[in-house]
């Protein structure tokens, strides 16, 4: 956390070309000095005395302890009782950890586990996905250069942000093991803690003929974002990680932000919230409490529950290639296209030592030391009216055609969009969009799949100016799964909201799953789902009542954006649901009961509750295979505009003891938990399933990222050499080959 902020009232001592270019960003009409840190944004008014921010002067002593009145005893043991105890204490722990690798391998035999991550998701295009990683020796012969990298960078970022990523400890295991998969041992981890700083860290990295896995929170989920060492390549990894560029700022009034790399999307949905009540960020649901990085969202490709917003995604960004001149030595490309005012490659004179970079970091250490600094704004040039988010995303979902709103493999937009570690991202600009001035959210259900693909066609996309906020699809399986294993969870974050405090209680979660005893993996899932029934139901009856009696069911969220949506999305609800249940019903027993049942959440706690509800699905669904002593896949993938449909399973495939569907029902991208006994062989399981959605149209990934799990087409595959010739950047992501310049070994 960084210290408390001061109003010093005093100009920052600049060079006078950067002073110009920075005193050129005229004053907004606001006249307001934005900072944040990292828990939370501040923000001060200009008229506000700086005497109001002093430090006091006098400090007070803390209170002595009392001395402890009993003497300590010593005791003595001789030197061959000592020497016994000693070789029995040795022999004891090497027995207890031989028992644990066998139970852990006992344990592991014929199961596989989903993630339990909020809205986990996998597949298995490449070889050894579905294997979990061995400890393997490391491949590395190091050369002068490369012992020497340590401490090149400790010079850089200090000794205290330079980690030994040989081994995994404490202190490691976060940045070398994935959330779901993946891990691996890295030569070094480094967090440098300016721009300037991790683009002279690539540099050495580079120049010491190692390869550069960029991080951000490492919350990824196909295991994109840590070291392997299970591939021919023998260059060590060296985890860059960003997750201390935590600085963001308004601009423009507002309607759009600059984030460094390492701002997290939970800290930036705080801050727009607290600076602007009327606007909010692009991601303000989902996987917030993990807080993953605006610059991971821009490279992985995540986002989709928001209709209006569409996925992560901008072309005004700062980021770094790696290449190599006819000299044979190593360049780094700093790509801007910020397009903001006095950032502008054009506002520096060449050669002159001064660049975006700095400007940048002076800009971002003002605003962290709560310096009064104007509000920056866009510039009237190509990248200042270039996309900061993806503004047609309206106008394509709602086209009814065989082509999917959103998927990984989207070679559109600047190189940063979906670039998987390929470039160095160091800041973006995101825009910001208007919060609803009044808000309702539905729980409809539908007797069957057909009736609820019309609902989607005709209610929430029949037109792109009036779309719901959100609309998201839970089938039968999902609502009994989630009452089953997800109670407490629902009621966690309905009490604890999906901040700091529920971060931290999933990191001690994960923590305890790490440890070494062969009960650890299982034991808090097992946990929740026997403690599951003692709870209360976690959503209102009437919500699970009406769960209980249809089978499909969508959680819609509709806005007052001041333009009349509101009112049109009513009327064609009315009209929808009115059509079904005028009708008269074939069978005589039936007569007068509702084929589409509407209940409105009618309290703000209501709609936490619900959203709370959808949003701990794949994390039941783990806490219910390991409770019920299954197996359990999850695969993630958009089927066509069109479509919607359940993909068939093959008439040789193994009958799922539960099939999960949830979705992003406005845009089709699904995310499908399968749960198989023990003994079934999940692996070809999961491939089956593959298959079957390609057949029907379908693309995976659709969001999350290719990581080590996916095989990328080969026109993603190219646009990622293009942006990396050398490899060096991320290697064996999506598929590519791992060796220098993509050789064959």
């Amino acid at each position: 956390m960084t210290s408390p902020t001061y109003l010093l009232g005093r100009r920052l001592s600049l060079s006078r070309h950067h002073s110009a270019c920075l005193a050129s960003l005229p004053l907004r009409s606001s006249s307001l000095a934005y900072f944040s840190s990292s828990s939370a944004a501040t923000q001060v008014s200009s008229a506000s005395s700086p005497s109001a921010f002093q430090k006091s002067a006098n400090q007070t002593n803390s209170s002595q302890s009392n001395s402890n009145s009993t003497s300590n005893r010593r005791i003595s043991l001789k030197p061959s009782t000592a020497v016994a105890l000693t070789t029995a204490s040795l022999l004891s722990g090497y027995c207890l950890g031989t028992r644990h690798t066998e139970d852990i391998h006992a344990l592991q035999k014929d199961r596989a586990l989903p993630s339990g991550e909020l809205r986990g998701c996998c597949s298995c295009d490449s070889p050894d996905a579905s294997k979990p990683q061995q400890d393997t020796p490391l491949p590395w012969q190091l050369t002068e250069p490369q012992k020497e990298l340590p401490s090149k960078l400790s010079k850089i970022v200090g000794r205290e942000h330079v980690l030994d990523g040989t081994r995994q400890t404490s202190k490691t295991s976060a940045f070398l093991k994935g959330t779901r998969l993946g891990r691996g041992a890295a030569l070094c981890i480094v967090q440098p803690g300016s721009l300037r700083e991790a683009v002279d860290c690539l540099k050495a990295i580079v120049d010491a003929d190692c390869v550069v896995i960029p991080q951000g929170a490492n919350t990824g989920l196909t295991g994109g974002s840590v070291p392997r060492n299970n591939t021919p390549d023998t260059r060590p990894p060296t985890i860059l990680s960003l997750k201390r560029l935590t600085t963001h700022f308004p601009i423009d009034d507002g309607q759009r932000v600059l984030c460094l790399a390492g701002c997290g999307i939970s800290t930036l949905a705080t801050s727009i919230s607290t600076w602007f009540p009327d606007r909010e960020s692009h991601s303000i649901l989902g996987s917030t409490f993990l807080n993953p990085t605006t610059a991971a969202g821009i490279a992985f490709g995540s986002g989709g529950v928001y209709l209006r917003k569409g996925p992560a995604r901008t072309d005004r960004a700062l980021y770094c290639k790696v290449s190599r001149n006819k000299f044979g030595e190593n360049e780094i490309t700093v790509v801007n296209t910020l397009g903001v005012e006095g950032l502008e490659d054009s506002d520096f004179v060449e050669h002159s030592g001064e660049d975006a970079i700095g400007a940048l970091d002076v800009y971002a250490k003002d605003v962290q030391q709560g310096y009064r600094r104007v509000m920056a704004k866009s510039s009237d040039s190509k990248f200042g009216n270039a996309k900061s988010s993806d503004s047609d995303y309206q106008n394509k979902v709602c086209e009814n055609t065989g082509e999917v709103s959103r998927y990984n493999a989207d070679t559109s937009g600047e190189d940063c969009n979906r670039s998987e570690g390929k470039v160095l991202i160091l800041a973006t600009v995101h825009d910001t969009f208007p919060a609803p001035t009044k808000k309702r959210v539905f729980w409809v259900s539908f007797p069957d799949m057909e009736t609820t693909l019309k609902f989607r066609r005709e209610v929430c996309l029949n037109d792109p100016k009036d779309l719901p906020i959100s609309c998201e699809y839970l089938d039968r399986d999902s609502v009994d799964i989630i009452d089953r294993s997800g109670r407490i969870l629902t009621y966690m974050i309905r009490f604890l909201g999906m901040g700091d405090l529920m971060g931290y209680l999933w990191r001690v979660k994960c923590m305890i799953e790490g440890m070494p005893f062969s009960w650890a993996p299982l034991i808090c899932d097992k946990t929740l789902h026997v403690l599951n029934n003692w709870v209360p139901e976690a959503i209102p009856s009437k919500f699970m009542k009406a769960g209980r009696e249809w089978d499909h069911h969508a959680m819609v969220a509709v806005g007052d954006f001041g333009d009349g949506s509101l009112d049109c999305f009513m009327e064609r609800l009315d009209a929808f649901v009115k059509s079904y249940n005028e009708k008269a019903v074939s069978k005589e027993d039936e007569v007068g009961k509702k084929i589409i049942s509407v209940v409105e959440a009618e309290s703000e706690a209501e709609v936490t509750a619900l959203n709370a509800f959808r949003f701990v699905a794949a994390t039941a669904f783990k806490v219910f295979c390991v409770g019920e002593d299954l197996q359990g896949v999850s695969v993630d993938y958009a089927l066509p505009k069109n479509g919607g449909r359940s993909p068939p399973l093959t008439d040789s495939a193994a009958e799922p003891i539960k099939r999960m569907r949830y979705s992003h029902f406005g845009c089709n991208v699904v995310h499908e938990d399968l749960a198989y006994a023990l003994g079934v062989d999940t692996r070809s399981e999961k491939l089956a399933l593959k298959h079957s959605v390609e057949d029907e149209g379908g693309k995976l990934p659709a969001e999350h990222g290719h990581g080590t799990e996916y095989n990328a087409p080969d026109d993603t595959k190219k646009r990622w050499m293009s942006m990396d010739p050398l490899n060096v950047m991320n290697p064996g992501v999506g598929g590519l080959n791992s060796c220098e310049k993509y050789a064959q070994n």
